[in-house]
């Protein structure tokens, strides 16, 4: 098991890719503290964990309240030898046409995928080098960050973010040991792809999931929308010692999406 003896914080742990990258995880032998502000869901994904022989507790946190990002990371700390690996996934998705985008959605949005994201990972990057810990941080981001969409202004822009706090987050921290990745997922079957249903639906009225999802299929050259657990391999690779000479990069698992 490739992760004996380490800890991992998860965020967004609650549902969807989060959820499959925690448990997978486990599987590899890390100690999993599940983060969600959703603290029922943190629950069942540590309950999944505990029930197939792993180690798993929960958390609640949302990333937009500093006092639960230090609560996580103080949690995982005090785990084991300090924190190993932060799976920075907490994210949401709102979406109008570009003209109606509000200043609180825009806000929400940005205070979420990109504000909550950075103060996690520097409270994280803080209490591995506390406990000279080489740790690992790996962002997820999505390919929305690197192909702007006309409904979804400002979700594609908080990802562009993320991408780029990576790049300089990985500058910044390798000289303590630590590494910082991202992975851009693309058309991942979640719960967020079930509310870009609704939205398909709203742009086009009658038109059905399933023809929403055979459309988008249609721009993936693997000639399917992807799982959650199409991730799994990605992130362990990004948090274990043969990804030690990665920094900075944000790898996409998409499929190979044509964006034209």
């Amino acid at each position: 098991m490739r992760f004996g003896g380490k800890t991992a914080l998860v965020t967004g742990a609650g549902s969807g890719i989060n959820r499959e990258i925690a448990q997978a995880f486990a599987r590899e032998g890390a100690v999993v503290i599940c983060a969600d502000r959703d603290g029922a869901a943190a629950v069942a994904t540590s309950e999944m964990i505990r029930a197939s022989g792993g180690a798993g507790e929960a958390v609640t946190c949302d990333v937009t309240i500093e006092s639960d990002i230090e609560n996580a990371v103080r949690r995982a700390a005090s785990v084991g030898d300090g924190l190993d690996i932060l799976v920075n996934g907490a994210g949401i998705l709102q979406a109008q046409p570009v003209l109606d985008v509000t200043r609180e959605s825009f806000q929400a949005v940005f205070d979420v995928n990109v504000v909550g994201l950075f103060f996690m990972l520097q409270e994280s990057a803080r209490a591995m080098i506390a406990a000279e810990r080489q740790g690992r941080i790996i962002n997820i981001a999505s390919i929305a960050g690197r192909q702007g969409n006309g409904s979804s202004l400002q979700y594609c822009a908080s990802k562009a973010a993320v991408i780029s706090m990576t790049q300089s987050a990985g500058q910044g921290l390798a000289p303590f040991g630590i590494t910082v990745n991202a992975i851009a997922p693309g058309f991942v079957q979640t719960r967020m792809w079930t509310e870009m249903h609704e939205m398909a639906a709203k742009a086009s009225p009658g038109a059905s999931a399933d023809q929403f999802d055979e459309q988008l299929a249609l721009r993936v050259a693997a000639g399917r929308l992807g799982l959650p657990s199409d991730l799994i391999s990605t992130a362990l690779f990004l948090a274990s010692q043969d990804a030690h000479y990665v920094v900075g990069q944000t790898i996409n698992v998409d499929g190979g999406v044509q964006f034209n």
